[in-house]
């Protein structure tokens, strides 16, 4: 038992060698083998087959001492290969990869933990740019919205009020100043002038919305999803059905960050978008839960559905995996060929409902 203590000690202790000291050890071991080989066969009278035998322990020594280091730097080097495999996968976009930690050679060792912690550091830069991205877009769209609210319809509700002060004034001009031909003319351009400010003006509001909607800022996200549910149906003539039982209170207990709403409403968004324009669907049903762990938000379309293994991903899917990546949530989309499309997504409460989180949102 002791002496099988000890042989594993001096093991490990051999492995926890750096591959210089290992190369020096072993050669230095062999040197000392072949010297006193060496010695041996010349202690002894073998005169007859003198140069044979040098020769054939020369051949011996050099075959050794070859093989034992090509074994040695071979064993040596496995660790920086599969260091060198998870180099590779990282480049070629498996960011997720980590070097696996080997205790048996402590600078390759070293070498990994360094890699990864700059792996890591690496994607908690990303994420925060990320999210600094998505921040400033939603920033961007809330003043846009905000601008053309509070400047140009503002400035189109003053136009239709001078065209109605004109078109009054006009009525009352006498005859013998303006013939009934131009009076029925003007009154008719007025009319088309009215006409087109108002559907200007219409149109201006539903993309001040689709921006920024006032209701997600000011309500909360529920009052955004019944909003967008009826706007689908009105806008796109898409009917949306909404399953957000026994959520109100749930939400108003926890803290929700406003990226954390924002994610769940365009994501939301994207797929009435997609259900109305590609799919062409009579039917969408949203549906929003709590589970004490996550917040899971799903959307069901009766769309033609399509074959994701030859589908080409857009920029709607791919924007909307960014945003659940980006709050380490998971998201799935499932869809057949006249099977519809389904699309889950899963976000953790814990990091919707810590204070830090969302100041660094």
């Amino acid at each position: 038992m002791d002496v099988s203590s000890f042989y594993a000690r001096q093991m490990r202790r051999w492995w926890r060698l750096s591959l210089f000291e290992k190369v020096i050890l072993v050669n230095s071991l062999m040197l000392i083998g072949l010297a006193l080989a060496g010695l041996w066969v010349t202690s002894h009278n073998l005169e007859a087959h003198h140069y044979l035998i040098d020769t054939s322990f020369i051949v011996f020594a050099t075959l050794l001492s070859l093989l034992i280091n090509v074994l040695l730097l071979r064993a040596s080097f496995r660790p920086l290969f599969s260091l060198l495999r998870t180099i590779r996968a990282v480049s070629a976009g498996e960011t997720d990869t980590r070097a696996a930690d080997t205790p048996s050679d402590s600078e390759i060792s070293e070498l990994a933990r360094a890699f990864n912690t700059m792996l890591d550091q690496l994607e908690t830069a990303r994420r925060e740019q990320a999210m600094l991205i998505l921040q400033a877009q939603e920033e961007e769209r809330r003043r846009l919205a905000r601008e053309l609210h509070d400047e140009s319809s503002q400035n189109l509700t003053a136009l239709l009020i001078h065209t109605e002060i004109l078109n009054q004034t006009l009525q009352g001009l006498p005859g013998t100043i303006v013939t009934e031909d131009a009076r029925a003319r003007l009154r008719g351009e007025l009319q088309y002038l009215t006409q087109l400010t108002q559907g200007t003006l219409e149109n201006i509001r539903t993309l001040a919305l689709q921006l920024r909607p006032g209701v997600l800022d000011d309500l909360g996200l529920l009052a955004a999803l019944r909003w967008l549910a009826e706007d689908s149906r009105k806008r796109l003539q898409l009917p949306a059905e909404l399953k957000l039982e026994g959520l109100e209170d749930i939400l108003k207990e926890h803290h929700r960050p406003e990226l954390y709403e924002t994610t769940l409403f365009r994501i939301a968004q994207e797929c009435l978008t997609n259900a109305a324009r590609h799919a062409h669907a009579q039917k969408v049903v949203i549906s929003l839960r709590y589970d004490q762990q996550e917040m899971h938000l799903q959307v069901c379309d009766d769309g033609r559905g399509y074959d994701p293994s030859h589908q080409p991903v857009g920029l709607g899917i791919s924007g909307m995996r960014e945003r659940v990546a980006l709050l380490g949530g998971k998201i799935s989309i499932r869809s057949e060929p006249g099977q519809g499309t389904k699309v889950e997504v899963s976000l953790p409460v814990s990091m919707a409902c810590t204070k830090d989180a969302a100041y660094a949102w």
